[in-house]
């Protein structure tokens, strides 16, 4: 493996390698469905999210050379009457739950896309550059991450995952502390951890601003990457580093408290110095709407969040209160825009 070079100027990490091979890419000439698999479900994710995921190409396609995910209203395609009292169902889902059904609250509001390379491409160590533009309207909440390919160490968060760019696409959040938190502030995560209730990742876990310099992350096309070695990881912006963490002394195991909190067997112990981020990853790429990513508490303007995370019936909370958000969308600009992936490996 030919051995990355990095030099530290004015505290940006900037890394060279000596030979790159050009290992996968994706140009997006058209929507490719041998590389693409897409996630179809009810499923909510993790935090409870508002969209029913589904292959169609309203929600995914190619449009010039440009990959397009883009959140579209539910009602859109159904009556009033089984937003509020029928269910919805994709006859292609192949994740449960594949039904939405009124029942004490409405159907999922909105429709979506999340692809994936789970069946056509995964990899370990290596460079990766997307070289995207994201979208904007309040509780839109665009991602591309990865995931591993075998839950080698179990399954999540104990096996890993990789989050290149997450961002809130609200143009005026902030949190309590008045700190904006909308579009023109992105995040890039290491998760890690024995199960769901120690899912580690503040120590992992950087931010980049736009905020100072008037624009955002919707405004234009950015090139987000991550250097992925045996060694560290460092996520990059454009070609700067924005974060990075080389093996840590006593691995991950010890970085997250785990050695401690809740104790036990290193379930790392039997991989590479950066175990669990050892083994193959593939690529998410997806536009996710509402859920617990924005947290209660937090001032969006010219209208507050339209539901809490307590509420017995969030998604209507939401979708009665659309004159508040709806204005914010369009279908171009609320659209995830994605030119191109390329992935380097170091030989």
């Amino acid at each position: 493996m030919a051995v990355p070079v990095c030099v530290l100027v004015l505290l940006v990490a900037v890394c060279s390698v000596d030979a790159e091979r050009l290992l996968w890419h994706d140009e997006f000439d058209s929507l490719n469905h041998s590389a693409w698999n897409h996630l179809v479900t009810a499923w909510r994710g993790g935090n409870h999210e508002f969209q029913y995921y589904r292959n169609s190409r309203n929600n995914s396609f190619v449009k010039n050379g440009v990959l397009y995910l883009r959140p579209t209203l539910t009602i859109d395609e159904v009556g009033q009457d089984i937003l509020y009292h029928g269910q919805i169902y994709s006859p292609a889902c192949n994740m449960e739950p594949c039904i939405s059904v009124a029942d004490g609250d409405i159907v999922l509001p909105i429709q979506s896309a999340r692809i994936r390379t789970i069946n056509s491409f995964s990899f370990r160590y290596g460079r990766i550059e997307v070289r995207a533009k994201m979208p904007r309207g309040d509780w839109i909440w665009p991602a591309i991450w990865m995931k591993p390919r075998y839950n080698d160490y179990g399954m999540w968060p104990a096996s890993g995952e990789i989050d290149i760019i997450e961002l809130r696409a609200n143009k005026k959040l902030t949190n309590a502390a008045g700190i904006s938190q909308g579009i023109d502030r992105m995040g890039s995560t290491l998760h890690f951890g024995v199960n769901k209730s120690y899912n580690i990742f503040r120590p992992t876990h950087w931010e980049l601003s736009l905020l100072e310099t008037g624009r955002d992350f919707a405004d234009d096309y950015h090139i987000f990457g991550m250097i992925w070695t045996e060694n560290y990881i460092n996520f990059t912006v454009d070609g700067r580093s924005i974060g990075s963490i080389g093996v840590p002394e006593g691995g991950f195991w010890h970085l997250g408290g785990l050695d401690k909190n809740p104790g036990g067997p290193n379930i790392w112990a039997g991989g590479e110095p950066m175990a669990p981020f050892d083994k193959e990853f593939f690529i998410i790429l997806n536009v996710a709407v509402g859920g617990n990513f924005f947290p209660d508490g937090w001032r969006n303007s010219p209208y507050p969040k339209p539901w809490k995370t307590n509420s017995p019936h969030p998604l209507t909370d939401f979708w009665e209160r659309r004159e508040w958000w709806l204005p914010t969308w369009n279908p171009e600009d609320s659209s995830m825009k994605v030119d191109y992936i390329r992935v380097y490996s170091f030989d």
